[in-house]
Order: structure tokens, then sequence, then C-alpha cells
């Protein structure tokens, strides 16, 4: 359950996560609630039996506001790296389907480890740091969230690189809209993308 010590205690584990290893958190600070609910406006309306994958869940930041936009926890399915963040997510949201796993083998972690049919997949929401991950890990990625969103299936990620042109790794997908989030630290943008 969410509660105002488990959002510090997500503070205190996001700092002990990036000192731990930097890289793969790809952040200076956990992502602000405006950001989170710019995110979560994104979402189209699911259908019943339909899922939102998060990738890159870190400390639930961007999983609270998808929640407080009224998608039900057992239709949000969140994938973490990290051990840590993993146990401390399915603690804090007991009803989301938390993964421990890499987001690169999204449909094994999906259908394989877990039981959830990449065919329900309706949106994915992204807080990877795509513009600092190695290329060939991006580019599994994204092939998995190719591969398993319809069409007309979003994509929806989050940069702190706010130039206004997308990042050519998602040159697959048709980019909808963007915003820059002045209200967060450090400003974000936010890009939906679409399968063609």
């Amino acid at each position: 359950m969410d509660t105002p010590t488990s959002g510090l205690a997500s503070i205190g584990l996001f700092f002990k996560e990036i000192i731990a290893n930097p890289a793969p958190v790809g952040a200076a600070a956990p992502s602000g609630p405006i950001l989170g609910m710019r995110m979560a406006m994104q979402v189209p309306v699911l259908k019943e039996g339909q899922h939102v994958v998060e990738l890159g869940a870190g400390t639930g930041a961007i999983t609270t506001q998808l929640l407080k936009s009224g998608i039900d926890g057992k239709q949000l399915v969140s994938i973490e790296r990290s051990e840590a963040m993993s146990s401390h997510l399915r603690n804090r949201f007991p009803l989301v389907k938390v993964i421990q796993g890499d987001a690169s083998r999204l449909k094994k972690l999906l259908e394989d480890d877990h039981g959830i049919q990449s065919s329900s997949v309706a949106c994915i929401v992204s807080g990877l740091p795509l513009r600092s991950l190695p290329t060939p890990v991006v580019e599994s990625i994204l092939a998995e969230a190719q591969s398993i969103l319809p069409s007309g299936g979003r994509f929806i990620q989050f940069t702190y690189d706010i130039r206004k042109s997308p990042n050519p790794a998602l040159s697959a997908f048709h980019r909808r809209n963007t915003r820059v989030v002045w209200m967060n630290f450090p400003p974000a943008r936010v890009d939906v993308f679409e399968k063609p």
C-alpha cells in the first residue's frame, strides 16, 4: 500500500541504487508526480483483459500516477531489472504484477515466465534511459515492444534530452505528440509514439 513513508523509502532506495549502479538508473533524481501524470494521461482507455506494461518502474513514481489515473492495478505490469527495486515495488503496490527482469526479454518475461499474453498489451510506458543504454540493448528492447504492441498501440517514453527531435532508435514508430514537462527536476520530454 502506498503511504508517505513508502515514498520516503522510495527516495532512499533510489539514491542507494544510483550510487551502486548509475548507468541503468539513468537519472539524477526520481521522476516527479507531474511527469508521471503527463505520461498517465497519454495511456488509452483499456478494455477488459488489456494491460499496460511499464518498463523501468524504478521505485514507483510513474506507477503511482498510472494508478491514480484510474488504471486498475491488475491491468498494470511493471518490469524492473533491480532486485531491490522490484521487491520495493511489490511491497508498495500489492495489486500490480511486478516482474524482475530485463526488458530486452519482454515477450518471454510476460508469456513464458508469468503467463501474460503479449497480445493483451495495449500500451507500453517507458522510463528506461534509452539514450544512454548501449545501442544493441536499445534495439532489442524496441524490437520486443514492436513485436508485442498491436497496430495503433502506444509506446510512451520520457527523456531528459528535451530537444524536439525524437530518438532515432524509435524511427519504426510514428510520433503522435510530444511535450516538455518543465515542472520536473530535471525537465523532461514526454513522447507518445504509435505502432503503425
